[in-house]
C-alpha cells in the first residue's frame, strides 16, 4: 500500500483494450489487490495470474504460482514476512520454496504439484542466481527497466524470462507515487528522491508489452544478445500458459470439530466466555455434523414451539436437507456454538428467515409467524455460502473474539481487514502536509473549501490548486489496513494457506483482504458485531433482578403489550434501539403505528435515499388511493402499499418487470450493500431497461422502478434483518414503558447510542426520574434505577480510571462503607485528577455531613502529597465551583477583577485560599450544577440551560408548546443535541438538527441559506436562541430555522 497508483480494475481495463488474454498482477510484498484483480479479470474474460514481487535489501524476486499449492506458499511466505519483518530472510525463504513438498499445504494431501515445484521464480538478484542451481522453475528476470543488467543475467547460466515491468498507466502517475511515498514516510514530496520511485521506463506502452518483438524498443539490444532475448520472450509465453489461472477455488468453511468438541452447550459465568470449556459427552463426540445439527434443531424446536408440529417439521426438514446437501452443517454448528457463549445475542440479516437458526438460538424471530422469506437466505440455486451475522453486547464482544481464537486456534482464525482508503478530506489534508503546508493554513483552507469551494481555490493560488488536483488523484486508493467491525474467518488447517495474515497498527491479526476480497477468495466470514442495546437490555434485567422484580423471559411477549405499542406509535422512543434517531421518531409520529409488522417496514424504509418514497408510503398508509407502478408488480408489495422496502423486493421487481432470472436478480440484490454499489448498479441498468421493454413496460414506469431500486444503494436491509432489529426494539421499548428508571440507567451506563449523556439525563428528568449523583458508598460501577430514582454509577465520571473504580468497589466490599474522605484516602491509592473528579461529581457528599466539598478535596490532596514525599499539600487545589457564569464548553475558572487568572503565589496558601473560596459558595445549587456539568457532562436536578440564568429568565417559547404554535414564528432557548447534514437535490448542503429545552426535544431544519449562515453556532456546547417557523408535516412538528444566536 501507499505505492501503487493504478487500481487493479484500471490495469484490467488497459489489458482488455490491448486485447490481452492473460494478465499478471504482482503486488510489491503483498497480494492486497488480488481479489479485486481476479474479479475484474473474470468480468473482462481475461485469465488472471496472481503473483507477488518480493523486494528486499539487495534484490527482488517475482513469484508466480503454477498450482494452488504455489499460491498457498506465497501466502505463507508473506505471513512469515509480516510476523517478523526485520528477521525475514527472503533469499532463504525463496530457496526453501524450490522444494515441491514445502510448496504443498499438506505433505500428505493429494494436491497436484507440477514437476519442478508449484512456483515459478523470476529474479535479477545476483546472490540468488549465483547461489541456486539452474532448474525448470527458476528464471533470470529480464525487463526494460533492468537493461543495464542484461549481460550479467545472460552470463548467469539461468534461463531468461522476459516480463513487462509496468507501474504506471500514465507518465504523471509517477509523481502521484512520490506523493504516496511521502505520506507513508511522513515527509514532504521534496524529500522523496527519484531513486525511491519506480523508474520512468515502468510505463504501460505497446512496446513494453512486446508488440514489436525482441529487439524493438524498449527491448532493443545488441545482436549477440538477441537470441537470448528471444529465449526470454518464449519463456514468458511458457510461464503465462502454465501459471495458475484461478488462485481461488470453492469455499472454505470452518469445521465444528476443530473446537475439539469443547463448545456447543457451554454455560458462562457472569455473561463472559469461560477460559476452560468443559469436555463434551461421549455421545456428542461420536455424532457427525449433520446428526448433531438435527438433534440440536429439534431440541430447540421443543423450547421454541413446545415441540415441532407438522408445519414446523416440514420447514425444518426442508432447511436441514438443503443445509446438508450444500455442506453447511459445520458452519451452522460453529455459529450456534459462538452465539451460546454470550449473555444475549441478536442474530440478524437474512439468517433470521431460517427456522434452523431460530431453533438453534442464533436468531430470535419466529420466521413462520412473521412470514420471513427463507429463499433469500438459502435456496437450491444459490452458489455462495450463507452469511450469518450475530450481534453481541458491545462490552462482551472483545472477550468473545479472543475466545474464538482460543477455542478454534490462532493458526486457523483471523479477523477480516478493512482497506481504509483516502477520502476527499483525508486526501486533501495529507496531500497538503506532503506539500509542506502548515497545520493552521490547512485548517483554514478546509474551512473555506466547505463554505465556498471555488472561492477557496481562487484565493489559495497555484500551490493550493496543485494540492487539490493531486489529492483528487489519490481519493479511493488504499491508505492502510484496518479491522472489519466484526468479520472473523475460521478454516480447517492453516489460514495462512489461504490468505496472508498480518497485524494492523493496533496489533489485531487480520487477513490481507477486506470483506469483498474474503468473499472472492472463498473465505466464509462470520460477523460478530457489538451492539450497545443488547448490553442495555442485559443490564436492565440484572437491575430488575437486584430490585426483586425479575422479569420472566420465558413468558415475555413485548410484541403483544399495549403500552409498548402505544409508546412506539407516539415516537416516544429516545433510548430505544433503532427507533431513537430523529428520522425514526418523526416517522413513528407521522404513521402513528407501533405494531411489530409496521415497525419492520419502518426500520427498512428509513433509508437515506428514500425520503420521497417515505412520504408517499405515509400518505398511502393514511388512505391515499394507489396503484402499483406497473400491473406486472400487482400483489408483490401490498404490505408496503406498492413501495419497495426490502432488498428482496429489488429481486422481485427485477424478475417481474424486466424478466431477470432468479440468479440475475440475486446478483443485483447482492451488490446493494457493496461500497461501490452506485457504480455497480449501473452495470445492470441497460439489461433492466431492455428486459422491461421486451415485456411491454413503458419507459416512465421502468424509470420510476429503477429510481426506487437505486435508492437501496449502500444502505438497505432484507426483511428478516429488519424483523430481528424490530424484535430488539420491542424489548427495549417494553422496558422503557414499564421500568423507566432501570431503562434510563442502563442507557446512560452503556453511553447511550444516538445522543449525549446530557440529552439522556434531560430525557430522564422529563420522564419524572430523580437523578442522584455518584456516591462512593452507594454507587455501583454502572448506573442503577429503582422506582422513580436513578443513581449515577462510577462509570459516569469520565476522569475516574477503571482501575480505581474497580478497587473502590472491591475495597468497599471487603472493608465496608467508607466513613470519611480520610478513611477513603487511607484505604485506596488514586491520582489527584481522580480525587478532584470524584469530589466535583458529588461522590463524597454523603460523607460530609453538611461540610463543604473543599474539605474532602483538601483531605484527599493532603494524603496524595504525603505519599509523594511532600511535607504538606503543596499543589494548588483547583476550584470545583467557578466564580463566573458558564461559557461555551463548560465552566470557567476563578479570575481576578481584570479577568486574568489569579496568581498562585505560595502553593500552600493558594490551596487554602481555593478551599476557602469553594467553602464560601459550596451550598449554592448553581455552583453544584456547574460542577456536575464539568465532571459528569450533565446537570442532575435541573436542565443545563439554568446555568445561564439571565437567558433562562427571559420570556420565551417552550418546545412542548410547538404543536399549538403551527404557522407561528417562535424563539426558543435551546441546546443542540444531534445534527445530520445532507445534500439537497441541487447538491447544496443543509442540516437536520435536534434541539431541546427543559420541556421537550424538537426537530429543526436548516435549509441551505440558513445552513451557510448559522451552522458554525452548532459546534459549541452552550445554549442558543433558535428562531423560526413552526410547521406540521403529516402530523410531525418541525421548526424551519431562520436565525440562531448565542444566549
Amino acid at each position: 500500500m501507499l505505492r501503487g497508483v493504478p487500481t487493479p480494475e484500471a490495469w484490467v481495463a488497459a489489458a482488455a483494450a490491448a486485447g490481452l488474454g492473460r494478465l499478471a498482477l504482482t503486488d510489491r510484498n503483498g497480494v492486497y489487490g488480488v481479489p479485486t484483480f481476479v474479479e475484474a479479470c473474470r468480468k473482462a474474460g481475461i485469465a488472471p495470474i496472481a503473483g507477488v514481487e518480493l523486494v528486499y535489501p539487495g534484490g527482488r524476486s517475482v513469484l508466480i504460482p503454477r498450482a494452488k499449492a504455489g499460491f498457498s506458499a506465497i501466502c505463507r511466505l508473506l505471513t512469515l514476512r509480516a510476523s517478523a519483518p526485520a528477521a525475514f530472510d527472503a533469499r532463504a525463504a525463496i530457496a526453501a520454496l524450490r522444494d515441491p513438498v514445502l510448496s504443498c499445504p499438506d505433505p500428505a494431501s493429494s494436491c497436484r504439484v507440477p514437476p519442478g515445484g508449484s512456483l515459478f521464480v523470476l529474479t535479477d538478484d545476483p546472490a540468488l542466481l549465483e547461489g541456486l542451481p539452474p532448474s525448470g522453475a527458476l528464471f533470470a528476470l529480464v525487463t526494460p527497466c533492468n537493461r543495464s543488467a542484461w549481460r550479467r543475467l545472460a552470463a548467469s547460466g539461468h534461463r531468461p524470462a522476459a516480463s513487462p515491468e509496468a507501474s504506471f498507466l500514465e507518465a504523471g502517475q509517477r509523481e502521484i507515487q512520490r506523493l504516496l511515498l511521502a505520506i507513508g514516510a511522513r515527509k514532504t514530496v521534496h524529500d522523496i528522491e527519484d531513486s525511491l520511485l519506480d523508474p520512468p521506463e515502468a510505463l504501460w506502452t505497446p512496446g513494453q508489452l512486446g508488440e514489436g518483438g525482441a529487439g524493438a524498443e524498449p527491448w532493443a539490444c545488441r545482436a549477440d544478445l538477441l537470441p537470448w532475448l528471444e529465449e526470454a520472450f518464449a519463456a514468458n509465453g511458457l510461464i503465462a500458459r502454465e501459471a495458475l489461472a484461478e488462485p481461488f477455488s470453492g469455499f472454505v468453511f470452518p469445521r465444528f470439530d476443530l473446537a475439539g468438541g469443547k463448545a456447543g452447550d457451554r454455560a458462562y459465568a457472569e455473561a463472559r466466555p469461560a477460559t476452560q470449556p468443559p469436555q463434551p459427552t461421549p455421545s456428542a463426540r461420536s455424532e457427525t455434523a449433520p446428526e448433531r445439527l438435527r438433534r440440536l434443531v429439534y431440541e430447540g424446536a421443543a423450547r421454541r414451539y413446545g415441540g415441532a408440529g407438522p408445519e414446523e417439521s416440514k420447514r425444518i426438514e426442508y432447511e436441514l436437507g438443503l443445509i446438508e446437501s450444500k455442506g453447511f452443517c459445520d458452519y451452522f454448528l460453529v455459529v450456534k456454538d459462538i452465539a451460546s457463549w454470550a449473555s444475549r445475542t441478536c442474530g440478524r440479516g437474512s439468517a433470521a428467515a431460517s427456522i434452523v437458526s431460530y431453533c438453534l438460538g442464533i436468531t430470535a424471530v419466529d420466521p413462520l409467524r412473521h412470514g420471513l422469506y427463507f429463499e433469500r437466505f438459502l435456496n437450491p440455486g444459490r452458489k455462495d455460502p450463507p452469511d450469518i451475522d450475530v450481534d453481541f453486547a458491545w462490552d462482551e464482544r472483545d472477550a468473545l473474539l479472543d475466545e474464538v481464537t482460543n477455542v478454534y486456534g490462532p493458526e486457523r482464525t483471523a479477523r477480516v481487514a478493512n482497506h481504509n482508503c483516502f477520502r476527499r478530506r483525508s486526501a486533501l489534508r495529507e496531500t497538503a502536509h506532503a506539500y509542506g503546508m502548515p497545520d493552521a493554513e490547512i485548517a483554514e483552507f478546509e474551512r473555506s473549501l466547505g463554505l465556498d469551494p471555488e472561492g477557496a481555490l481562487a484565493a489559495g493560488g497555484s500551490e493550493w490548486k496543485a494540492v487539490a488536483e493531486a489529492s483528487a488523484k489519490i481519493v479511493g486508493l488504499p491508505r492502510h489496513l484496518g479491522t472489519h467491525s466484526g468479520g472473523v474467518v475460521i478454516v480447517p488447517g492453516s489460514l495462512a494457506d489461504h490468505a496472508p495474515i498480518e497485524a494492523t497498527g493496533t496489533g489485531i491479526r487480520v487477513i490481507a483482504w477486506d470483506k469483498e476480497g474474503a468473499e472472492t477468495a472463498g473465505l466464509v466470514k462470520i460477523d460478530l458485531l457489538g451492539n450497545r442495546s443488547l448490553a442495555v437490555v442485559r443490564d436492565i434485567l440484572a437491575n430488575l433482578e437486584a430490585n426483586g422484580e425479575p422479569l420472566d423471559q420465558a413468558s415475555w411477549r413485548p410484541l403483544d403489550d399495549p403500552d409498548t405499542v402505544a409508546l412506539l406509535a407516539r415516537g416516544d422512543t429516545m433510548g430505544v434501539f433503532y427507533v431513537e434517531s430523529p428520522a425514526m421518531r418523526i416517522l413513528q409520529a407521522k404513521t402513528k403505528r407501533g405494531d411489530f409488522e409496521h415497525l419492520v417496514i419502518h426500520s427498512s424504509i428509513i433509508r437515506p435515499a428514500a425520503n420521497k418514497y417515505i412520504n408517499e408510503y405515509v400518505d398511502r398508509l393514511e388512505g391515499k388511493p394507489w396503484e402499483p407502478f406497473h400491473p406486472l408488480l400487482k400483489g408483490l408489495f401490498d404490505e408496503s402499499f406498492g413501495i419497495l422496502c426490502y432488498q428482496e423486493d429489488v429481486s422481485k421487481a427485477a424478475i417481474a418487470l424486466a424478466g431477470f432470472s432468479a440468479a440475475e436478480a440475486d446478483g443485483i440484490r447482492k451488490i446493494l450493500s457493496k461500497k461501490d454499489a452506485d457504480t455497480r448498479l449501473q452495470e445492470y441498468r441497460g439489461a433492466f431497461f431492455e428486459g422491461a421493454a421486451a415485456k411491454g413496460v413503458d419507459p416512465a414506469s421502468a424509470e420510476a422502478v429503477w429510481a426506487m431500486i437505486c435508492s437501496f444503494s449502500g444502505y438497505s436491509f432484507v426483511k428478516a434483518h429488519s424483523a430481528s432489529y424490530a424484535m430488539l426494539s420491542f424489548q427495549s421499548a417494553f422496558l422503557r414503558a414499564h421500568h423507566p428508571a432501570e431503562f434510563m440507567a442502563a442507557v446512560l451506563s452503556n453511553h447511550g447510542g444516538f445522543y449525549s449523556t446530557l440529552a439522556y439525563a434531560s430525557e430522564a428528568r422529563r420522564m419524572g426520574i430523580t437523578l442522584l449523583a455518584p456516591d462512593v458508598n452507594e454507587s455501583a460501577f454502572r448506573c442503577l434505577g429503582e422506582g422513580r430514582t436513578l443513581r449515577f454509577g462510577l462509570c459516569m465520571v469520565p476522569s475516574l480510571g477503571a482501575r480505581l473504580a474497580g478497587e473502590l468497589l472491591a475495597e468497599r466490599e471487603r472493608g465496608g462503607p467508607y466513613r470519611s474522605a480520610e478513611d477513603f484516602a487511607r484505604r485506596l491509592r488514586f491520582e489527584r485528577t481522580e480525587a478532584e473528579a470524584l469530589v466535583g461529581a458529588g461522590a463524597f457528599d454523603g460523607l460530609l455531613g453538611g461540610r463543604p466539598r473543599s474539605s474532602a478535596l483538601m483531605a484527599l490532596f493532603s494524603l496524595c502529597a504525603a505519599r509523594e514525599g511532600e511535607a504538606s499539600a503543596k499543589a494548588r487545589a483547583p476550584s470545583l465551583f467557578p466564580d463566573e457564569e458558564c461559557s461555551a464548553g463548560g465552566s470557567v475558572g476563578p479570575r481576578a477583577r481584570d479577568g486574568a487568572p489569579r496568581a498562585s503565589g505560595d502553593p500552600s496558601a493558594a490551596a487554602t485560599a481555593a478551599a476557602a473560596a469553594a467553602s464560601a459558595s459550596d451550598a449554592s445549587p448553581r455552583k453544584r450544577r456547574q460542577a456536575a456539568f464539568k465532571y459528569l457532562g450533565t446537570t442532575l436536578d435541573a436542565h443545563p440551560l439554568e446555568l445561564w440564568p439571565r437567558a433562562f429568565a427571559q420570556p420565551r417559547d417552550r418546545a412542548r408548546d410547538l404543536p399549538r404554535s403551527v404557522g407561528r414564528r417562535v424563539t426558543i432557548l435551546s441546546w443542540p443535541i444531534t445534527a445530520k447534514p445532507v445534500l439537497t437535490a441541487a447538491e447544496e448542503q443543509m442540516e437536520f438538527v435536534s434541539f431541546e429545552d427543559e420541556t421537550a426535544i424538537f426537530e429543526a431544519v436548516l435549509f441551505p441559506d440558513a445552513y451557510r449562515r448559522f451552522r458554525h453556532f452548532l459546534f459549541e456546547d452552550r445554549p442558543l436562541w433558535v428562531c423560526g417557523l413552526v410547521e406540521r408535516d403529516r402530523g410531525a412538528i418541525t421548526l424551519t430555522v431562520e436565525r440562531i444566536s448565542y444566549a
